[in-house]
């Protein structure tokens, strides 16, 4: 049943109507955010309730209409006394161009367009960091599906990260594309607008530049949580808790139901990150 959840949701994503997208496939590099950190997003900021610990960086996931469903982590975390700050991603909510939806531009099989908006995701929020950095207290970073993707991205960079909780991350992209309806709908569109996607060995390799695996986390603690019977981001916290040597924390869940569905996680979310303490010693050095 939590499958069947996230399989119904990407058929109903099948039922709107989209221009066709051609494949470009963008630089033919790796893709690396470290360039400077770039001012702050527009944030949707709640103080903690009783003692402040610090600040907490709750990421959303992909396509989000409204941060009022995030409120169940809200609460959770400022129950244990973060400040959270949820900074929209590019292209989402007010910062989607006239006529889109929400998050729609943020992927698509024009690579070249989407390491431009994970570039800016993933350098945004490290200034979010910084930013909460200097409010004092903990930092903490919770990132959520796609925003699970960009928030690992930051638990690599030169910012201070006291705990980073990578929830339902899509750390696998080739898998999304080639194993579920998200991938063949863009499939689809790019072999509509007469540029289809190359076959499997380039598109996982470029691909696979997109993911974070291959990096090594800066973040003081990590946590990473995944849903066993998860049809969308598939074993992507696997592959990244294991790239990371760190444990998998695996609900019997669904990605939607993991997102949304699982209070006990938002709980235990909110204990660990509480649980990394004060800081005690300067930022971390950047790694490759």
């Amino acid at each position: 049943m939590h499958g069947l959840l996230d399989r119904l949701a990407m058929a109903f994503e099948d039922r709107v109507p989209r221009l066709p997208q051609p494949w470009r496939p963008g630089p033919d590099l790796p893709f690396d955010p470290s360039g400077p950190p770039l001012p702050l997003p527009p944030l949707r900021r709640t103080a903690a309730r009783g003692a402040r610990r610090g600040t907490a960086v709750l990421v959303p996931p992909w396509k989000i209409r409204s941060t009022a469903i995030l409120a169940g982590w809200v609460r959770a975390l400022t129950a244990r006394g973060f400040d959270v700050w949820i900074p929209v991603p590019p292209l989402h909510l007010e910062r989607t161009p006239p006529g889109e939806r929400s998050g729609e531009g943020a992927f698509t099989p024009d690579l070249g367009r989407t390491r431009e908006v994970l570039d800016t995701a993933v350098r945004e929020l490290r200034g979010c960091l910084e930013a909460a950095a200097a409010e004092g207290g903990g930092v903490a970073l919770v990132g959520l599906s796609l925003g699970a993707l960009t928030a690992a991205w930051a638990a690599t960079g030169p910012e201070r990260v006291d705990a980073a909780a990578l929830v339902a991350p899509p750390a696998d992209l080739a898998a999304v594309f080639l194993r579920t309806a998200i991938g063949r709908r863009y499939a689809t569109l790019a072999r509509r607008a007469g540029a289809p996607v190359p076959e499997d060995g380039e598109l996982e390799r470029r691909l696979g530049w997109l993911s974070p695996l291959h990096r090594t986390p800066t973040a003081g603690r990590l946590l990473v949580a995944g849903g066993r019977f998860d049809a969308i981001a598939l074993d992507g916290p696997g592959r990244l808790a294991r790239a990371w040597n760190t444990p998998l924390h695996e609900l019997p869940r669904s990605h939607l139901t993991l997102l949304f569905g699982s209070p006990s996680l938002r709980r235990e979310v909110a204990d660990f990150a509480a649980a990394a303490g004060w800081p005690t010693s300067s930022p971390p050095a950047a790694r490759p």
